[in-house]
């Protein structure tokens, strides 16, 4: 009995290596894993349906806003052109709370860190109030320096 309580620690042991081991072996980058992630179907997000309707809704841009821009939160240090595809835009509208909520679709970044700093498109919803806030959606735990946290994510690599 002592030799087995003496051999089950080390089985333990051995196990836990083994698996530490195996998740780092070959493992992708993980700019390259978080955009497989948001790639897998359109506009998805880690349990997105969960999301108010006020986010999620339309969940493409309108029409008679593609080609059109009246976007004022930034997107950050790298500037998308948002005129690079004639069928691309951005228009947000105020939502909830003092909440602006900001949908896109089709922003061209040349070096995109989804497409692993390749160039790709950008399709997705934002909601921006101020840097540092929690907020209703799960991608981004709370607002990024421009106050925006992204909602739905749809990535489009080498276009």
């Amino acid at each position: 009995m002592t030799r087995m309580a003496k051999a089950v620690p080390k089985a333990a042991m051995a196990c836990a290596v083994s698996f530490l081991a195996a998740c780092g072996a070959d493992d992708p980058s993980p700019r390259i894993a978080s955009a497989a992630r948001f790639v897998e179907s359109p506009l998805a997000a880690p349990a997105a349906d969960e999301l108010p309707a006020w986010i999620t809704e339309p969940s493409a841009l309108p029409a008679g806003l593609v080609g059109t821009n009246n976007c004022t939160f930034p997107f950050g240090p790298k500037v998308p052109q948002w005129d690079f595809h004639p069928d691309a835009g951005c228009w947000e509208h105020a939502g909830p709370d003092g909440w602006t909520r900001q949908q896109f679709q089709r922003i061209h970044i040349p070096h995109y860190a989804f497409c692993g700093g390749g160039p790709g498109d950008a399709t997705a919803i934002r909601i921006c109030r101020a840097p540092g806030e929690p907020n209703p959606c799960f991608i981004d735990e709370l607002t990024g320096p421009t106050g925006c946290a992204r909602c739905v994510v749809h990535p489009t690599c080498g276009e």
